[in-house]
Parts: structure tokens; sequence; C-alpha cells
């Protein structure tokens, strides 16, 4: 509703304002759009990749250790719960990594082993000896977590293929 004092001085027109504001802030809703946005959900959508294939890796391993390298006294453990279940990568994390650290530990009992990846065994003798240490087996799988730290480290070691088991 116009006032009495906008007839004398009517207010002048926001439009330039209001042009120069979209043409400031379009490039930066483009770049935002285009370069931020993208990166993010690669981000997100990226480590949740990553997580799926190693999963995958997990469970076409364990599969494969129970069916065609399964050792009783050595595997037992794993394949009571790999062959029970759907997902076992999933499902049997705690055996899985408690094995692995027995694998890893073979491997790395052997010294010229243990000298091409020092620090990966010595992460692995370390969370051997927390879980010889635990007081029960669900102690013991909680310090097995360590060892996806192990996992991360440069000079780690693989799991041995199947064959060498």
């Amino acid at each position: 509703m116009p006032m009495l004092a906008d007839i004398d001085d009517p207010p002048r027109s926001r439009s330039r304002e209001l042009v120069v504001g979209i043409l400031v802030a379009l490039p930066l809703a483009a770049l935002l759009l285009g370069l931020v946005l993208p990166a993010l959900v690669d981000a997100l959508l990226g480590g949740a990749k990553d997580f799926d294939d190693r999963l995958r890796q997990e469970d076409a391993y364990m599969q494969a250790v129970c069916t065609q390298a399964m050792s009783l006294p050595r595997d037992e453990a794993l394949c009571e719960c790999t062959l029970a279940v759907e997902f076992p990568a999933l499902d049997c994390q705690a055996p899985f990594l408690a094995w692995s650290v027995a694998r890893q530990s073979e491997h790395c009992a052997v010294p010229e082993n243990e000298k091409a990846s020092l620090s990966f065994c010595t992460c692995v003798q370390t969370v051997a000896e927390r879980m010889g240490q635990a007081e029960d087996e669900d102690a013991s799988f909680k310090a097995a977590q360590a060892y996806r730290n192990c996992q991360e480290l440069p000079d780690a070691v693989y799991l041995p293929a199947i064959e060498a088991l």
C-alpha cells in the first residue's frame, strides 16, 4: 500500500540489485553443483562401493577356503560360520578376522617374510598377542578387529592363495 511519502519520493526499483544478485549467485551455484556436489557424491558412494567390493572378495575367499581347501583343525571355526549363513562376509567377520590373523602370523613367522613386511608383521604380531591375552572368545574377536588397521599399511600382505593353503 503506497504511503504519502512514496508519492513525493517514490522508492527506487530493486530490479537492478536483483539482476546483479542473480548474476553473482548463478556462477557460484553452478560451481557448487558442477564440482563440489559430484565430488561429495563420489566420495560417499565410492567408499560404499569399495566396502562392497571388499566384502565380495572376502565372501568368495571364505567360500573357497571352506569348499576347496578346508583343513578341519585350522578352519573349523571359520567354516562353521561360513557354511551356515547366506552372507559370510557380513555375518562371519569375527571368525574371519581371527582366522586371518592366524594365517598372517604363520606368514610373518618366516624371517624373510618379516623383513619384507616389517611394519605389517609387527602389527599382526601385536594383534595376535592381544588376542592371546584376551579372557574369552568374544574379547579375542574384539581384539582381532585391530587387524583391519594392519591391512591398511603400505607393506601389507594379502591372505595366502587358496592353492597355498
